[in-house]
């Protein structure tokens, strides 16, 4: 019995041993044979699936704002390639031909360059190669290298065989397979986005191209950026993965290799790696050499979500590393999910085309204008204008000028153009190019004075802490004139030098843009050497107070808008003065920061942001550019949530009372363009007048500075359902920017956006818009 069960157990062994050697021979070994491999030995490696990149789209989920367009790509497996060794002369042929396919340029290099005189045939060659001039010879032990056009390269090859002691021809697939440093098994891709007619050529010649395949990928582009340049700063772009994007955004299987990477690389990374720790992973990062990753804006914002999942296949190579069978799926790829956002695309174009008339007209004024010092300032060409929505954060439009077409970052065609943006050669191109930086999108990364729109926000925390109630009755006379503790005199004029406004309350300062009034509240008018002694005296804020009160409405910090690249602004104290500047705060220095100017600056977005806290209930809400995140099917991931950052703690009636004070500056102040009769509208809104720069000595030899000019203002009055802000650069006093340029453009942006047409028959004294007889 018991040899029977040996018996049994020897055939059942003999049986599964002919089986796995049949296996071997009719599956393992055909593979091997078809890949050239060495079936000794065979390992199980891992293969990568890149994901298709989410798209993009405006707010009504049709409109595409990027997009990730099928291309074909020439790829080589080095593995499968003909040997150096053993066929080194198939291996240069298969490698010269996917070079003059794919237009890649080679080198050839003579060494040395004597052989010119000395190798009969040599300089006839090399000219029908190379260059139209002629060759000239070089001295002894000296190389020459020439660059060989893609149609050449097959005569290249040909006479580095021909001449093998002295002539060496370098193929650029070579370059690339060595600097990749790939195994074997895996692709390079060597020529991305190649015509259908070049991939259909490499397809049908396959048989004579081994270890050449074409592989299809996704190239990034921006259809609408050509048209709507202001979509670019929001949208950003994609580029290849730099190292230490690498080293960060793959895990680490333990906290030793983590902390390895981390201290490994916080010498040669600008900040120190935030690396995880993932000890489940399949041993195949997500992120590969030669991936695109989101660098700025909402593509390097929501690069998660838009990115997907990699898929991962399994190969078996031999001990060479070679390919000996075909690839299987082990991990599915799960393609990105897509963005829709706040943004309606016509509207941002209409206010992008807004800003560019005004900034246009802004310019004519200064070209043409009587002042000579006034026709040096630097050409008009910047500004912002946001649109957001006060009772949620929806951001409506945000345009910053000047702007670009993002796809130069992805055109491989556009490469001068994206040269000329970052770095131009030319000296004076270089120099307007720092100026107008178009890359900066001026709306959350530009820091600027806010002037006198500064003063709703003073107005409000001053009837907070109690300094002034809405009825309190401040002189005004037309200049605040005090004594430092230094000795010093310190005079803070009107916008309108020396004209007395009387007593006045909040509301009226609001309306005249008292500098007196506001600079009162905030430093305190107790030391005021003009007014009379009956004349009502008040303490003020003090710069503790108004900083901690600017603070509440987000100023001096990011709004954590859901774009890359914003910056906090400054809310300046005692304590930064005394250790950026090393010296002591000033009641001047609380007078003019009361009134947007010294030391304060805002973005833009924090403005229209503070503005929209003023405009309904004191709440301040995040800024966000994403409607909802959508699968490709078109099902809702995640829809829009409102996030109330925090609310502000002023009293409700005396954000009413700012918001009439804000009113009444368009009813019956110098806000001409935005009342009711010549705008269709009620709008409310506050102006501002901020300097900057040096000081310029006029004709008449009295010194002034260039300012921007500002409106920030909400509509409809008795129900806000839009706040817009807009800047527009070096224009204040060109025929007073603010309410002839300023508040026109946003009365005309809001008019967009509530689809009303401006009436043809309005009253004469509505000022004309770009584009009308005068």
């Amino acid at each position: 019995m018991g040899r029977l069960v040996v018996l049994r157990a020897s055939l059942l062994l003999l049986v599964t041993i002919m089986v796995g050697r049949l296996y071997q021979l009719q599956l393992v070994d055909s593979d091997a044979r078809r890949y050239g491999g060495d079936i000794s030995v065979s390992t199980t490696r891992f293969l990568t699936v890149a994901p298709r990149r989410g798209e993009i789209f405006a707010r009504d989920g049709k409109t595409t704002l990027a997009e990730s367009v099928p291309v074909y790509n020439i790829a080589v497996t080095p593995g499968s390639l003909p040997s150096r060794s053993s066929d080194a002369e198939q291996r240069d042929l298969v490698l010269g031909r996917i070079a003059q396919i794919t237009g890649l340029t080679g080198t050839l290099t003579l060494s040395p360059s004597l052989a010119l005189d000395t190798e009969p045939g040599l300089r006839p060659l090399l000219e029908r190669i190379a260059p139209p001039e002629p060759l000239t010879s070089r001295d002894t032990g000296l190389s020459l290298t020439l660059s060989v056009p893609p149609a050449r390269t097959l005569v290249a090859i040909e006479a580095s065989r021909a001449f093998s002691e002295v002539l060496h021809y370098t193929n650029p697939i070579e370059m690339i397979i060595e600097q990749n440093n790939v195994r074997r098994y895996q692709t390079v891709i060597v020529k991305e986005a190649v015509s259908m007619e070049t991939a259909l050529v490499v397809r049908e010649n396959s048989n004579y191209l081994p270890g050449i395949m074409v592989v299809e990928g996704y190239q990034r582009r921006y259809p609408a950026s050509a048209a709507i340049p202001a979509l670019s700063h929001l949208l950003g772009y994609t580029g290849r993965i730099g190292e230490c994007e690498l080293v960060s955004r793959n895990p680490a299987s333990s906290w030793l290799t983590s902390l390895v990477d981390v201290v490994s690389y916080a010498g040669s990374c600008k900040q120190l790696i935030d690396k995880t720790i993932d000890p489940n992973g399949l041993g195949v990062p997500p992120y590969q050499n030669d991936d695109q990753i989101g660098k700025d804006g909402l593509e390097y914002t929501y690069e998660e979500v838009l990115r997907g999942t990699l898929g991962v296949e399994t190969l078996l190579v031999d001990a060479l590393e070679r390919p000996v069978s075909t690839s299987s799926t082990l991990r599915a790829v799960s393609d990105g999910n897509n963005l829709v956002l706040t943004i309606d695309a016509g509207f941002q174009q209409q206010v992008e085309a807004t800003m560019r008339d005004w900034i246009a007209e802004g310019e004519q004024r200064r070209v043409t204008n009587k002042e000579e010092h006034k026709r040096n300032y630097q050409p008009i060409t910047s500004g912002v204008a946001i649109a957001i929505d006060p009772r949620n954060g929806r951001i409506l439009a945000m345009v910053s000028m000047p702007n670009y077409d993002n796809n130069v970052w992805v055109d491989r065609l556009r490469g001068e153009e994206l040269q000329n943006l970052l770095s131009p050669s030319d000296p004076k191109a270089l120099e307007d190019l720092l100026r107008l930086a178009p890359l900066t999108n001026r709306a959350i990364a530009g820091q600027y004075p806010p002037g006198s729109t500064l003063k709703q926000f003073v107005g409000s925390i001053a009837l907070q802490k109690g300094v002034i109630q809405p009825d309190t009755k401040l002189h005004d006379p037309g200049i605040l004139k005090l004594t430092e503790r230094s000795g010093a005199l310190f005079e803070l004029p009107n916008s309108v030098r020396n004209r007395d406004n009387g007593d006045i309350t909040v509301i009226d300062a609001l309306r005249v843009s008292s500098n007196v009034f506001f600079a009162s509240i905030a430093g305190g008018n107790d030391q005021v050497t003009n007014l009379k002694d009956t004349d009502i005296r008040v303490n003020g804020l003090g710069i503790d107070q108004l900083s901690e009160g600017l603070e509440w409405f987000g100023m001096g910090r990011t709004t954590t808008i859901d774009v890359a690249g914003e910056v906090s602004g400054l809310v300046p104290t005692k304590t930064w003065k005394a250790q950026t500047l090393r010296e002591t705060w000033t009641t001047g220095d609380t007078y003019n920061m009361a009134i947007g100017q010294g030391y304060l600056e805002v973005t833009p977005l924090q403005l229209a942001v503070a503005a929209g806290a003023v405009t309904i209930d004191g709440s301040v809400y995040q800024p966000q550019l994403v409607e909802q995140v959508v699968n490709g099917a078109g099902d809702v991931v995640r829809p829009f949530t409102p996030v109330l950052s925090h609310r502000v703690p002023v009293q409700p009636e005396y954000l009413a009372t700012v918001r009439i004070g804000m009113r009444d500056s368009v009813v019956n102040g110098l806000n001409i363009a935005a009342r009711d009769e010549c705008s269709s509208l009620s709008i409310a809104g506050k102006t501002g007048t901020a300097e900057f720069g040096p000081l310029i000595t006029t004709k008449e030899g009295g010194l002034v500075r260039q300012s921007h000019s500002w409106f920030v203002g909400f509509a409809p009055y008795d129900n806000p359902q839009i706040v817009v802000a807009v800047l527009l650069e070096g224009t204040g006093d060109l025929g007073d920017g603010s309410s002839t340029l300023a508040v026109p453009a946003v009365t005309q942006i809001m008019q967009r956006y509530f689809q009303i047409a401006p009436l043809i028959d309005r009253p004469a004294f509505c000022p004309r818009m770009p584009g009308e007889g005068q």
